[in-house]
């Protein structure tokens, strides 16, 4: 739903849409669509999505294609910032964006949607840049969260979304998940965990944090993977650096769920 630096998950990976659109975004000028992403993040500022679980939040990944085939963008991102009009308002002006009008507006080759989504994680801290600057897109304000890089910007930006195969997401967040509450976690082949922070009602709009109970009957698994729930006895948290070697990672579902690896979890 991020491969240079990175604040928030980008949170982090969906497909894009290019659905048209009745609705005219509202967008804040921008003196020329940007060339290439900004690698170089300048002017962090910390920010924080506190008792957020089951809370809406959006993500617009502005993607670049690169020598390679690959992708890099830099994704903005609505978390801990007050939306205007409820959250059935708020989804269906994220679904009616339109990716060729955003990237006019503001550059790209490829525009990615993430979202809408919803918070699992019951509080976020995390550093955004930009002196948190909103870019605000229908009436969404949005965070410069960091950047995301993928290994096929043609796969990516044509969606669905690669699942199961974990991305490597650089960025400095500390999610934490409260004592007796449920968290849902894949098991890779080889036993590593990645917990869910985020989830996707994109694909399945009925896909609601109040039915995660029952997702587990709902995933087509990989060979090898495994789908648990497990109740917490104590805080956990997890957390993200930039910096980290090697670094942190990523995986989605294919209802376009994102988890964290977690290295502290068995």
């Amino acid at each position: 739903m991020k491969s240079i630096q990175n604040a928030l998950p980008a949170f982090f990976a969906a497909a894009a849409l290019v659905a048209l659109v009745a609705w005219h975004p509202a967008v804040q000028a921008q003196a020329k669509p940007a060339s290439k992403p900004i690698v170089n993040l300048t002017d962090p500022c910390p920010i924080k999505a506190e008792n957020w679980r089951g809370k809406a939040f959006y993500e617009i990944l502005f993607m670049f294609r690169q020598p390679n085939s690959g992708g890099i963008g830099n994704y903005f991102n609505s978390l801990s910032n007050a939306l205007p009009a409820p959250n059935d308002v708020m989804d269906a002006r994220f679904r009616a964006l339109n990716g060729d009008t955003l990237k006019k507006e503001f550059g790209g080759d490829g525009v990615f949607f993430n979202g809408p989504r919803r918070l699992v994680a019951n509080t976020i801290t995390a550093m955004s840049w930009n002196g948190c600057k909103q870019r605000v897109i229908a009436g969404i304000p949005l965070n410069l969260d960091g950047t995301f890089e993928v290994p096929s910007f043609d796969k990516f930006v044509s969606g669905p979304p690669v699942a199961y195969k974990p991305l490597v997401s650089k960025r400095d967040s500390r999610m934490i998940f409260n004592a007796g509450e449920t968290v849902y976690e894949l098991i890779t082949p080889e036993g590593s965990v990645y917990t869910m922070f985020s989830l996707s009602l994109k694909a399945d709009p009925k896909n609601t944090i109040e039915n995660l109970p029952t997702l587990g009957k709902r995933l087509t698994l990989p060979t090898g993977w495994q789908f648990r729930s497990r109740k917490l006895d104590k805080q956990m948290v997890l957390t993200a650096a930039a910096d980290s070697n090697p670094p942190n990672t990523v995986v989605l579902d294919q209802l376009e769920g994102n988890y964290q690896y977690n290295a502290g979890a068995k």
